[in-house]
């Protein structure tokens, strides 16, 4: 199946000299997420739980899926591939996929004026878009919490800048809001 989950973007950013901009940012987290029912071929709930475990997400395969994985602005119809990436990408992830707690952090850059514009103007939320397999199977975290199914065999297909995000927002791009919501200009 194809999913895509989304989370804010911040962390320290930086501009090249050609005006590209560079980035460390939380993108996928583990835990439990909320999906509709009809996007997990569950009809008859509206809301399904799905757990994401560290094994899963921070697999090697799951790691190595990152690497150089194009960024798009929102999500585009279809899978990101060389048939059509020219017309979709805007950027690009690094190669070094790292660990970060409860999250995946990764090194990208974007190198699209439209794509810098749109951040700068406050879409800083990244949504990875993925494909996996569904489990499921029902069960409890380890933490206790319940879900509905599980992901397993997590591939990624690209990095979306978007504008909400179902992961949430505490990773981010380049925001350095103050505790009031106040922000400041890289």
């Amino acid at each position: 199946m194809q999913f895509i989950d989304a989370v804010t973007v911040s962390g320290a950013t930086r501009r090249t000299a050609d005006g590209f901009l560079v980035a460390t940012a939380k993108s996928v987290r583990v835990g439990i997420q909320h999906y509709a029912g009809h996007e997990c071929g569950v009809a008859d709930k509206a809301i399904v739980r799905i757990y994401r475990s560290p094994e899963e997400v921070f697999s090697q395969d799951s790691l190595q899926s990152f690497s150089h994985a194009p960024v798009t602005i929102d999500h585009p119809s279809e899978q990101v591939s060389a048939d059509n990436w020219r017309e979709l990408a805007v950027g690009e992830v690094s190669t070094a996929a790292q660990v970060d707690g409860k999250w995946v952090s990764l090194p990208l850059i974007l190198k699209d004026a439209k794509a810098i514009a749109a951040l700068d103007s406050g879409k800083r939320q990244l949504s990875a878009g993925y494909v996996c397999q569904l489990d499921m199977t029902p069960g409890k975290t380890p933490e206790g919490e319940a879900y509905d199914g599980r992901q397993v065999g997590i591939k990624i297909n690209h990095l979306a800048l978007v504008d909400r995000a179902r992961a949430g927002d505490e990773a981010r791009i380049g925001d350095s809001a103050d505790d009031a919501g106040n922000r400041t200009q890289w």
